[in-house]
């Protein structure tokens, strides 16, 4: 079996911020996306957003 060692608040804030500043675009995106935050089109996902911010979401995609 693996153990772990417990961190400190310090240093998971220092590996959070080290993991995030290393992470590609693409994995920015699929993270997001596996947070439920935004669909595999880009929008705001519908589950935890408000109608109007995912018709927003969707209407500023159309214009990039």
């Amino acid at each position: 079996t693996t153990r772990f060692r417990s961190m400190n608040i310090e240093e998971l804030t220092q590996k959070t911020k080290q993991d995030s500043a290393n992470r590609t675009p693409e994995e920015r995106f699929e993270l997001l996306v596996q947070s439920k935050i935004l669909t595999r089109k880009g929008h705001f996902h519908p589950k935890f957003f408000s109608k109007e911010t995912v018709e927003k979401s969707k209407r500023a995609k159309k214009h990039q």
